[in-house]
C-alpha cells in the first residue's frame, strides 16, 4: 500500500508543480504559438506564391482578354454604325442619281419626241408642198395639151366653117389667144 498511497501523492505533487501558468507551461505555450506562427505563415506563403499568384495571373489574363473583346466589339460596332452610315448615303445618292437620270431621260424623250414632231411635220408641209407644185405642174401640163388640142380642134372647126377667107396660121393664133385668155380664167377660178 505504501506503493500506492507514495504514487498518489507523487501525482499530487506534481500536479501542484505543473499548474497552467508555470513557467515550464508558459515557455511550452511560446514554442507552441510560434511553431503554429511559422506554420500558418509558411502555409500563407505558399498558397500565395503556389496557388493564388498563378490564379490571379489567370484572372488578370482573362480580365485583360474580356477588356479586349469589349474594346474590339465597341469598335466593330463604330466601323458597322460608320458603314451603315456610308451605305444609307450611298443608297440615298443613287436615289438621287436615278432620279437625276429618270427626269434627264423624260426630257431627253420629250425633246426627241418635239424633234420628231418637228421633223414629221416638215416632212408633212415638203410632201404637201412637193404634191401642189406636182398638181400644179400636171395642171400646166394637162392646161398646155388642152391648149394644144383645142388650138388645134378650133382651127380645124373654123377652117371647116370659115373655109379660106383667114389664113390658117391667123386662125392659129387667134384660136391660140382666146384659149389662153379661156384657161386663165379657168386656171383663176379654181385656185381661188
Amino acid at each position: 500500500m505504501i506503493n500506492m498511497y507514495s504514487m498518489f501523492m507523487m501525482a499530487e505533487e506534481a500536479a501542484e508543480e505543473s499548474s497552467l501558468f508555470s513557467a515550464d507551461q508558459m515557455g511550452g505555450y511560446a514554442a507552441t504559438i510560434l511553431i503554429t506562427v511559422f506554420n500558418v505563415l509558411l502555409v500563407f506563403l505558399f498558397f500565395k506564391f503556389v496557388l493564388f499568384k498563378p490564379i490571379l495571373g489567370i484572372i488578370k489574363k482573362r480580365e485583360e482578354q474580356i477588356n479586349s473583346n469589349i474594346a474590339n466589339a465597341e469598335k466593330q460596332e463604330e466601323e458597322a454604325k460608320a458603314n451603315a452610315e456610308k451605305s444609307k448615303q450611298a443608297i440615298d445618292d443613287a436615289r438621287a442619281e436615278a432620279a437625276q437620270i429618270l427626269e434627264d431621260a423624260r426630257a431627253s424623250a420629250d425633246e426627241q419626241a418635239a424633234i420628231i414632231k418637228q421633223k414629221a411635220k416638215d416632212e408633212a408641209s415638203e410632201m404637201i408642198s412637193r404634191a401642189e407644185n406636182e398638181v400644179v405642174r400636171m395642171k400646166r401640163v394637162a392646161i398646155e395639151e388642152m391648149k394644144d388640142e383645142i388650138s388645134d380642134l378650133s382651127v380645124e372647126v373654123a377652117g371647116r366653117v370659115i373655109g379660106d377667107v383667114v389664113e390658117h396660121d391667123k386662125l392659129k393664133t387667134l384660136a391660140d389667144k382666146h384659149v389662153q385668155d379661156l384657161i386663165k380664167e379657168e386656171v383663176d377660178e379654181v385656185e381661188q
